[in-house]
Formats: C-alpha cells, sequence, structure tokens
C-alpha cells in the first residue's frame, strides 16, 4: 500500500496545468461555441485528448481543439471557477439555453468549406482523378514484385 502512494503522488508531481480552448456544440449546424477548459495532464497532447471527451465538445470534428497552452496553478482554478459559473455548461436541454441573455453572441458559424455534395461534376473528377492514382501505385507494387528476383510467393 505504501507503494502506491509513493507511485500516485509522483505521478501528481508530473502533472501540469493546461488551458485547452474547445469548439463546443449543440448550437446548430455547423455552428459552435468556444470554451476554455482547464485540464491536469502530463504534456499538451494527453491535455488535448482529455478535454476531446468532456462533455458538449465536438468529440468527432478534426479541429476541435482550437489551442492548447500551459498555465499556472491560479489560472487553472480561475478557468475552472468560470466553468462552474458558465450557464452554457450547466443547460441540459436547448430551451435552457435559448433563455441564456446574449448567447446568440457568443456563437461562431464554421468558415464555409467546399462541399463535393454541391457539385457533381467537380466531385466525379475528384474520383476519377483518385482511381488513376490508385491504378498507378497498384501497377508500381506490380512492378516491384514480379520483376527480378521477386515473386507473389515470396513476398508472401
Amino acid at each position: 500500500m505504501k507503494n502506491s502512494n509513493v507511485i500516485l503522488s509522483d505521478a501528481k508531481m508530473l502533472l501540469k496545468y493546461y488551458a485547452v480552448h474547445c469548439k463546443c456544440g449543440h448550437v446548430g449546424l455547423k455552428k459552435y461555441v468556444e470554451i476554455v477548459f482547464a485540464v491536469m495532464a502530463i504534456n499538451g497532447k494527453e491535455a488535448a485528448r482529455i478535454a476531446r471527451e468532456f462533455a458538449r465538445v465536438k468529440h468527432h470534428q478534426k479541429y476541435a481543439i482550437i489551442d492548447c497552452y500551459k498555465i499556472t496553478r491560479e489560472e487553472y482554478e480561475r478557468i475552472i471557477e468560470a466553468n462552474k459559473n458558465d450557464p452554457y455548461l450547466k443547460c441540459k436541454n436547448i430551451q435552457e439555453q435559448r433563455r441564456i441573455d446574449g448567447f446568440e453572441s457568443r456563437i461562431i458559424r464554421e468558415p464555409e468549406c467546399r462541399s463535393f455534395k454541391r457539385n457533381k461534376r467537380e466531385r466525379k473528377a475528384f474520383i476519377e482523378y483518385k482511381l488513376k492514382k490508385q491504378k498507378e501505385i497498384t501497377k508500381a507494387i506490380k512492378d516491384i514484385y514480379f520483376k527480378g528476383d521477386y515473386s507473389y510467393e515470396v513476398a508472401y
């Protein structure tokens, strides 16, 4: 039991404080609210991974983490306190969210990105390009394994 306490105290000494800016959802299609979360982690990458699992953070979006940087313990505690008092993080449903004064000003629209679904001609050209590249790669692989001393049986 003593060893486990020593290991836990050593692990806590390795942890640092991070502020992670995240895109939070449930505010409409292609919209988000930016929230700063305070996280204790070994490094910034781990802090970003932990923050991505928090409620309301856009879990499956590639760019859900906007920024991550080290902070002091005082800043960590201040962010924790601010998040406890944030009415958006306390909401249980959309009706409660709509009752928050000035909440619409916090909503940020995602920048427009080109969608292949809208333009079928561009999408078709893109798919043809990808198929052509795939055929070239397949041909190169066959050339490597079926020429010279290599054969299919030797490769596998």
